[in-house]
């Protein structure tokens, strides 16, 4: 493909400050999940399900995004889901009630859905092959710059002036990201040629799966993503709710103890990747999603001290040890061509996950505390690297 005009630099910060403000946006709730509940007056396990419903619509929109994207460009969806989200997120800020809120969450998954594939799609367009690998590496650095100083960041504003801050600021940073987007962003020409949205979606991507279905796997790592990503999600998500309330930790303390996974979080990322290429990605996957299992389970009867925090910074790096082998052993297994659709599905099965598991947990925390969330998000953990350990053989190069 012929590579888009404009600044590289200037384009990759724009597109850099789009994926950090949805991973700000997504990961922001565990964290303020006690103000969420006691502003609204509702149980934490109930205001939890922000989660769900988020994850839930990002899941169905995702693909239906990344196609319509293919046939119409990818800029019109970044620009108009900034300022879609922008929108929705003003709502948020001015929820008075928890249903209220949990609909602009749900809408507000649309939105995000919309810019973030296009972003990445975007971006894979404007760079060369060559040096497309730094940028994407630099786009998901994201993820864990909102661990380290979004979400912290965001408790301590929280704390000090309420949680509707939050939603407040990301709104007007939606807003300027989307007029940045517009000027400085050129139209990128579709990707696939003219046709109904069936030939140019459903088709392709019912034709793929049934090419894929019955490999062991390839079942195996996208049944592990479902699995780990929806326990990963869920058990954070209650964490912050568990620290303050069990164990009497401030909301300052409990953004300190999100800051310290996020740092074992940024440091196992970049050593996941040599330590896979060096040892292989299924041997790393497998060590870190055991790891991960184990954590689930330990930290919710630890008491606050030494061994928590060393807890929490082995299951921040754990969690790291799975993305890049996973996605490495996902796009060998898979043939080029079909590499982007079995993306997509992965993400949408990644949100499928999370929307199940997270409301699965939501339950047994209401009724059965944090450590059943434990229970339940280590066995999940522990099954999908069971899988793994069986039905995946590093692929021979």
């Amino acid at each position: 493909m012929r590579r888009l005009a404009g600044n590289s630099a200037l384009i990759l910060m724009i597109l850099f400050g789009v994926s950090l403000l949805s991973e700000v946006d997504y990961q922001v709730i565990p964290p303020l999940l006690p103000l969420l509940a006691n502003d609204f007056h509702v149980d934490p396990g109930y205001a939890g399900r922000a989660v769900t419903v988020y994850a839930l619509s990002a899941a169905m929109a995702t693909l239906l995004f990344g196609y319509l994207s293919d046939h119409l460009g990818r800029k019109p969806f970044v620009q108009a889901g900034l300022f879609a989200f922008s929108v929705i997120t003003l709502l948020s800020a001015f929820s008075r009630t928890m249903n209220l809120f949990l609909l602009t969450r749900f809408l507000t998954g649309v939105a995000a859905a919309s810019f973030a594939v296009s972003a990445t799609s975007y971006a894979a367009d404007h760079f060369q092959y060559e040096h497309r690998g730094r940028a994407m590496g630099f786009l998901t650095t994201a993820y864990f710059a909102a661990a380290i100083i979004g979400i912290p960041s965001a408790t301590l504003v929280a704390t000090a002036w309420g949680w509707r801050v939050i939603y407040l600021a990301n709104s007007i940073l939606a807003l300027i990201l989307g007029v940045s987007v517009v000027q400085f962003l050129v139209h990128s020409p579709p990707t696939l040629a003219k046709g109904s949205i069936r030939e140019l979606g459903l088709e392709k991507l019912r034709t793929i799966l049934n090419r894929y279905a019955l490999r062991g796997d390839m079942l195996a790592l996208m049944t592990g993503v479902l699995l780990t990503s929806g326990a990963t999600v869920g058990f954070i998500t209650y964490l912050g709710s568990h620290l303050h309330k069990e164990l009497r930790l401030s909301m300052r303390q409990v953004g300190g103890v999100f800051l310290w996974c996020g740092l074992a979080s940024l440091i196992g990322a970049p050593l996941s990747g040599s330590l896979s290429d060096r040892f292989g990605k299924r041997a790393l996957l497998i060590f870190g999603g055991a790891l991960l299992a184990c954590g689930m389970i330990i930290i919710p009867v630890l008491p606050e001290g030494a061994w928590l925090w060393i807890a929490l910074g082995l299951a921040g790096m754990a969690m790291a040890f799975r993305m890049a082998p996973l996605l490495a052993l996902l796009t060998e297994i898979a043939s080029p061509g079909d590499r982007g659709t079995l993306l997509a599905v992965r993400s949408t099965l990644s949100q499928l996950g999370i929307a199940t598991i997270s409301l699965a947990a939501s339950y047994c925390y209401l009724y059965r505390g944090y450590q059943a969330v434990g229970v339940l998000a280590g066995s999940l953990t522990a099954l999908s690297t069971l899988m793994i350990l069986f039905w995946v053989r590093e692929p021979q190069v």
